[in-house]
């Protein structure tokens, strides 16, 4: 989690050359890094496992269980954050009508995602850096909205990081924006996220980085059994399939997919 501010504020970094590339890190950075508490992060994932459900076509009425009770907790947190802001940051449930889809969701539904803007200091500084992790869970059964999912790694672990980074963040100010959301609908095929997307592509979001955090609790690492909880797994995406004929100059001229944007602000988490 902690690795996850040094990302965000690269800008704020300064760099120099000499037998190798040194980092001297913004001391509110640091600041911010130390202010993470191990124990709000737990009491974060406590609370969402405690609403029994979180699966995406659960009960969305209820006060204590089922999906709707998780987001509007969630949204309660970051309107407690807000009061420690001065007003730049502002939060909501961003909700959607989902219809059914014959796979994965039944019955019409109105889907939710937590989200909390933390509105940059530069009015001339438009871009937007994004956090997130999904709120959703399940049980082995996709369809089962009922049957107890904790999903305290998958991904209560990820929201509890963009609630910590929120409540953390919130009492600085930052040129440009940041967006704190915790979507839902992600074991339903991503369509909380993809709302999201379409939404930024419909206002034209200058979209610097996303940083999404999905099972930041687990340390074990299948692939390699790699058991390490000091250090975090980052994925990163060689080429966005959206642009892989504009990219093809670059690649050509300038080396492989690793050389890509995503790549290279992904080598900043070490």
């Amino acid at each position: 989690m902690k690795k996850i501010f040094t990302l965000l504020f690269l800008g704020s970094f300064t760099l120099s050359v000499n037998a190798q590339t040194i980092v001297n890190r913004n001391a509110d950075i640091d600041k911010m890094v130390k202010s993470v508490n191990a124990d709000s992060l737990k009491s974060y994932i406590t609370k969402m496992v405690s609403f029994g459900t979180r699966s995406t076509i659960s009960d969305t009425k209820s006060k204590s269980k089922g999906i709707g009770a998780a987001r509007n907790w969630v949204v309660n947190k970051f309107n407690q954050f807000a009061k420690q802001s001065d007003g730049r940051l502002t939060a909501f449930l961003d909700t959607v009508t989902i219809n059914p889809d014959g796979k994965r969701v039944d019955k019409q539904i109105l889907l939710g995602n937590a989200v909390a803007i933390l509105k940059g200091t530069d009015a001339n500084d438009k871009r937007v850096f994004v956090v997130s992790g999904h709120l959703d869970s399940r049980v082995t059964d996709v369809m089962n909205r009922v049957s107890d999912a904790p999903g305290a790694n998958d991904d209560g672990s990820g929201v509890a990081g963009v609630i910590e980074a929120a409540r953390i963040m919130s009492q600085y100010k930052f040129p440009a924006t940041v967006i704190f959301v915790a979507v839902s609908g992600e074991e339903q095929s991503l369509i909380g996220s993809g709302f999201m997307a379409a939404k930024a592509k419909k206002e034209g979001w200058n979209l610097e980085a996303m940083l999404n955090n999905d099972m930041i609790g687990s340390n074990n690492a299948s692939e390699t059994q790699i058991i390490d909880n000091t250090k975090l797994r980052v994925f990163s995406e060689g080429l966005p399939a959206y642009e892989l004929d504009k990219s093809a100059k670059s690649i050509r001229q300038f080396g492989l997919e690793n050389d890509g944007k995503s790549r290279q602000l992904a080598r900043y988490v070490k």
